[in-house]
């Protein structure tokens, strides 16, 4: 039964009289050759000849009604235009002043052109001249020279023979053929004709548009000229003005740009002016995490951003951390990032002379002052604010980097001098595992590399925050992360995976890494590792082609390194990975050490008021931390916060016992977490411990013993590694 096809059907396909009633006629059929080859292509395409560029006698003895009317029209097409064309010719060198036998110049021109087309409809080039197909693959690689074959080449070499044949004699044949093959250019290439007439009418539907308010964008000869060479004045501005009432038809009107050569440099010309528009609707509207994450109508998409937007995105993220700070001094710091990271941005587009798009720098250029401004406002009344405040350099919620945090980045020295020497030796082909408990630094390590090993692009992929359910979305969100690191830190253009089955596709990419000479070393820094397992649920072998690949990168590359990061060691893992990485070096991070512990809490930046965490406080955070970074971090926090709430200027040992139960809340998650994944006899010693009772950790199994002091649960003394997780479990009950 027929009908209307129902909700995800697709439609029935046309019948033979259908599709022969959409075919274009004769007269439609040469103005779509004429003006708009590439939409023909496809719509012949969609008619069901497959192969719009066959040649004529393929068509007619393979095809069915449809291509063979097709044909027919097409060569009616030309019988009535080879004679039409003669006689333009001829009218053009007479108004010249040649003297010229016409009839010859009718004959010479019409037998010219049409042999060349039927040359195209018999022979290999296709009907048309290859016409149709030739501008759809020649336009999509940026020359139309399938235009210049079918019709301007075909055109200068019929009209050149024709009028050298048909002008009086004292002129030089050569002259003749020259003027005459430059005529045929400008008309069947060049379009000049119609270009005499499109210039005067895009200027008039642009100046109704301004001064009616009435929108004449859908008139323009872009929309309707696919091979337009000659560019167009004021269309950019005429698709600027379009969008903000019909965005729709803007993006028509930019994608006509795109395949019509003339306008390609309006088109990006239009775009360049209305993501600046909209960067700066976005700075008076304050829409940082609009901006962070380049939300909105024309921005380009993240993954596409080239160094321009990269940088504005990196501004959008200091702008949305300040906005979030409650802490003034911390909000000083982030205003000053992003003014900073303007004002290189706005150098790098004034001196900009190789980047792609360079014309559009003026463009960019002109949007950044809004922001500038608004950053300075902002930045000048957090100043003030951030002089009555004892300052916050603790940093507790989220891991640190180079822009912030550097300075309370403390204790991790000698990791960083053993990772840079293992890195620096080329005879070592060995991976780095850099394994500690949850929230004892190690991403803060990572991210810090970049500053501490300057030769290196290091590349941080962390398996927690890409969301990955096989192995052709991990390849995916591994590329597109390198390749925006390298773009961001480096300005250096990564290559893509190449094409084909994941885990080839990534060894091949491995392989483009490895002969990248720009950096010394690339650096592969793999965060939650452990976590690998889980990605691939009943599919063991692409978690073994995973492991197999690194084996292979670990012991055959030299520039391009692997380090792995994780809470557990390999060989509390499935024995694969023990298998796999058997050249593996293993660097444990733990808590911070005393002293270290105590100079980060008592003079944490440079600007840190001497007194405000005297020596008595900080010996009481550390009874209660013993150098837990995380807690360390979160103590040291809440004690400045204290002070500013009360206006003091140094706090006391009864501020540490008053913080302690803001501590266990607020660090609920991580220690629940903690008791959470302890084996049931390691939770045991750990409520038994809490409970002030003594444990003979000799007596334990070797697979508890190793387990709690691995994760720096228990102390080489046998006493709680983290007294606030006692409290917590006294509390908990």
């Amino acid at each position: 039964m027929g009908g209307t096809p129902g909700p995800g059907q697709d439609p029935a396909p046309l019948s033979v009289a259908e599709r022969l009633a959409q075919l274009p006629g004769v007269w439609e059929l040469g103005w779509w050759l004429l003006m708009r080859p590439i939409s023909l292509h496809h719509r012949l395409r969609a008619l069901g000849i497959d192969e719009p560029n066959a040649p004529g006698w393929r068509l007619l003895w393979r095809g069915d009604a449809v291509a063979r009317a097709y044909v027919a029209r097409m060569a009616l097409l030309l019988l009535v235009g080879a004679p039409a064309l003669a006689l333009l010719t001829a009218l053009v060198f007479a108004t010249v002043g040649l003297d010229v036998d016409w009839m010859r110049v009718v004959v010479g021109v019409a037998g010219g052109v049409a042999g060349g087309a039927a040359f195209g409809v018999a022979g290999g080039v296709g009907v048309a001249g290859g016409v149709a197909f030739g501008v759809a693959f020649g336009v999509a690689g940026g020359v139309a020279f399938g235009v210049a074959v079918g019709v301007a080449v075909g055109m200068a070499v019929g009209v050149a023979g024709g009028v050298a044949g048909g002008v009086a004699s004292g002129v030089a044949v050569g002259v003749v053929v020259g003027v005459a093959s430059g005529v045929a250019v400008g008309v069947g290439f060049f379009r000049l004709p119609l270009y005499l007439l499109e210039l005067p009418w895009q200027l008039i539907a642009f100046t109704l548009q301004r001064t009616t308010g009435r929108i004449t964008l859908a008139s323009s000869p872009v929309l309707h000229h696919e091979l337009s060479y000659l560019p167009l004045p004021t269309l950019a501005e005429h698709i600027r003005d379009t969008a903000t009432r019909d965005p729709a038809l803007a993006r028509r009107a930019l994608a006509a740009c795109a395949i019509a050569p003339g306008q390609r440099r309006a088109g990006r010309r239009a775009l360049a002016l209305l993501r600046a528009d909209e960067l700066a609707t976005l700075a008076r509207a304050r829409r940082f995490q609009a901006l962070r994450d380049l939300h909105g109508a024309w921005l380009p998409d993240p993954a596409s951003a080239d160094g321009t937007f990269a940088a504005l995105q990196q501004v959008g993220r200091y702008l949305r951390a300040a906005e979030l700070t409650l802490i003034a001094r911390q909000r000083q710091e982030l205003l000053t990032a992003a003014a900073d990271r303007l004002r290189g941005l706005d150098n790098a587009l004034l001196g900009s002379r190789d980047l792609p798009g360079s014309d559009q720098a003026p463009i960019y250029r002109a949007a950044l002052p809004g922001w500038q401004r608004l950053v300075a406002d902002w930045l000048a009344a957090t100043e003030t604010a951030a002089a009555l405040e004892v300052p916050n350099p603790f940093r507790p919620l989220v891991p640190l980097e180079p822009e912030f945090g550097r300075e309370v980045f403390r204790g991790r020295e000698p990791l960083v001098a053993e990772i840079e020497s293992i890195l620096g030796d080329p005879g070592q082909g060995a991976a780095l595992a850099l394994i500690g408990p949850r929230r004892c630094g190690k991403t803060s390590l990572l991210n810090m590399l970049p500053l501490k090993l300057p030769d290196a692009l290091v590349v941080f992929f962390d398996t927690q925050n890409n969301p990955i359910d096989s192995t052709g979305s991990l390849v995916k969100a591994l590329v597109g992360q390198a390749q925006r690191q390298a773009r961001r830190e480096r300005r250096l253009t990564l290559p893509d995976a190449p094409p084909g089955p994941p885990m080839e596709a990534l060894g091949a990419w491995f392989e483009q890494l490895e002969q990248v000479t720009a950096v010394g070393r690339i650096l592969l820094c793999i965060d939650e590792f452990e976590r690998w397992e889980g990605l691939f649920p009943g599919d063991r072998r692409a978690l073994l082609q995973l492991l197999g690949l690194l084996r292979a990168t670990i012991q055959h590359r030299r520039r391009l390194r692997v380090l792995i990061a994780g809470a557990a060691q390999v060989d509390e893992l499935d024995p694969m990975w023990a298998d796999h990485l058997v050249n593996l070096r293993t660097l444990t991070i733990g808590p911070l050490a005393r002293p270290v512990t105590l100079d980060l809490l008592m003079c944490p930046s440079d600007d840190f008021p001497p007194d405000a965490i005297p020596p008595a406080v900080a010996e009481a955070v550390w009874s209660r931390t013993l150098g837990q970074p995380y807690l360390t971090q979160l103590y040291g926090s809440l004690l400045v916060k204290r002070l500013n709430d009360a206006d003091r200027r140094a706090a006391t040992p009864a501020d540490c016992a008053a913080l302690d139960p803001a501590v266990l809340d607020q660090a609920n998650t991580y220690l629940t977490n903690l008791v959470q994944a302890a084996p049931a006899a390691a939770l045991a010693v750990l409520e038994a411990l809490a409970q002030g009772q003594a444990v003979d950790l000799a007596a334990q199994d070797g697979a508890t013993r190793r387990y709690l002091r691995r994760r720096g649960l228990v102390t080489e003394e046998g006493g709680l590694g983290i007294p606030v997780l006692g409290a917590f479990l006294r509390r908990e009950g």
